[in-house]
Protein backbone atom coordinates (compact mmCIF):
# COMPACT_ATOMS: atom_id res chain seq x y z
CA UNK A 1 0.00 0.00 0.00
CA UNK A 2 0.74 3.66 -0.67
CA UNK A 3 0.17 6.56 1.47
CA UNK A 4 0.26 10.00 0.76
CA UNK A 5 0.12 12.43 3.80
CA UNK A 6 -0.74 16.33 3.17
CA UNK A 7 -0.03 18.38 6.09
CA UNK A 8 -2.45 21.57 5.56
CA UNK A 9 -1.92 24.35 8.03
CA UNK A 10 -5.76 26.30 7.63
CA UNK A 11 -6.64 29.77 8.76
CA UNK A 12 -8.97 28.76 11.44
CA UNK A 13 -11.98 30.74 9.79
CA UNK A 14 -11.38 28.83 6.35
CA UNK A 15 -11.24 25.46 8.56
CA UNK A 16 -14.97 23.86 8.77
CA UNK A 17 -15.10 25.14 4.73
CA UNK A 18 -12.14 23.16 4.01
CA UNK A 19 -13.60 19.93 5.65
CA UNK A 20 -16.46 20.38 4.40
CA UNK A 21 -14.94 20.85 1.12
CA UNK A 22 -12.85 17.32 1.50
CA UNK A 23 -16.09 15.78 1.98
CA UNK A 24 -17.57 16.85 -0.78
CA UNK A 25 -15.11 15.89 -2.77
CA UNK A 26 -14.22 12.45 -1.33
CA UNK A 27 -16.89 10.18 -3.59
CA UNK A 28 -15.03 11.59 -6.99
CA UNK A 29 -12.18 10.07 -5.87
CA UNK A 30 -13.57 6.59 -5.66
CA UNK A 31 -12.97 6.49 -9.97
CA UNK A 32 -9.50 6.23 -10.02
CA UNK A 33 -8.09 2.66 -9.97
CA UNK A 34 -6.28 1.78 -6.85
CA UNK A 35 -8.00 4.09 -4.80
CA UNK A 36 -8.42 2.63 -0.86
CA UNK A 37 -9.74 5.73 0.64
CA UNK A 38 -8.89 9.08 2.60
CA UNK A 39 -8.84 9.64 6.58
CA UNK A 40 -8.90 13.48 7.96
CA UNK A 41 -6.85 14.25 10.86
CA UNK A 42 -7.89 17.62 12.33
CA UNK A 43 -5.29 18.89 15.13
CA UNK A 44 -5.19 21.22 17.43
CA UNK A 45 -3.00 23.93 15.82
CA UNK A 46 -5.09 24.37 12.94
CA UNK A 47 -3.43 22.16 10.69
CA UNK A 48 -5.29 19.12 8.93
CA UNK A 49 -3.30 15.51 8.08
CA UNK A 50 -5.32 14.46 4.39
CA UNK A 51 -4.41 10.57 4.62
CA UNK A 52 -5.30 8.60 1.42
CA UNK A 53 -4.38 5.68 0.86
CA UNK A 54 -3.21 3.75 -2.80
CA UNK A 55 -2.85 0.56 -3.76
CA UNK A 56 0.34 1.45 -4.79
CA UNK A 57 2.78 4.78 -6.01
CA UNK A 58 1.94 4.68 -9.68
CA UNK A 59 -1.85 4.42 -8.84
CA UNK A 60 -1.87 7.70 -6.85
CA UNK A 61 0.50 9.31 -9.52
CA UNK A 62 -2.40 8.69 -12.09
CA UNK A 63 -4.38 10.73 -9.70
CA UNK A 64 -1.46 13.56 -9.36
CA UNK A 65 -1.54 13.71 -13.25
CA UNK A 66 -5.46 14.04 -13.96
CA UNK A 67 -7.06 17.57 -14.61
CA UNK A 68 -9.09 16.98 -10.95
CA UNK A 69 -5.95 17.31 -8.94
CA UNK A 70 -4.89 20.22 -9.81
CA UNK A 71 -8.91 21.43 -8.81
CA UNK A 72 -8.22 19.76 -5.48
CA UNK A 73 -5.14 21.63 -4.98
CA UNK A 74 -6.04 25.44 -5.74
CA UNK A 75 -6.25 25.41 -9.66
CA UNK A 76 -10.23 25.09 -9.99
CA UNK A 77 -12.91 26.52 -8.29
CA UNK A 78 -14.70 23.01 -6.54
CA UNK A 79 -11.86 21.44 -4.48
CA UNK A 80 -10.07 21.71 -0.76
CA UNK A 81 -7.43 23.70 -2.14
CA UNK A 82 -9.94 26.92 -2.09
CA UNK A 83 -8.37 29.73 0.57
CA UNK A 84 -5.20 30.72 1.83
CA UNK A 85 -3.48 27.73 3.15
CA UNK A 86 -0.17 26.06 3.09
CA UNK A 87 0.94 22.42 3.06
CA UNK A 88 3.17 19.48 3.20
CA UNK A 89 3.17 16.66 1.32
CA UNK A 90 4.94 12.99 2.29
CA UNK A 91 4.80 9.82 1.11
CA UNK A 92 5.32 6.51 2.26
CA UNK A 93 5.02 2.13 1.80
CA UNK A 94 2.79 1.06 4.35
CA UNK A 95 1.67 -2.54 5.60
CA UNK A 96 -1.60 -2.96 7.76
CA UNK A 97 -0.97 -5.22 10.57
Amino acid sequence: MFVAVNKIAVPAERMQAMMEAFEREAPRMKHFKGYLGMELWKGEDNTVLAVSRWESKEAMEEYTNHPMFKEHHGGGSTGSGQGERSSLVSHYEAKVL
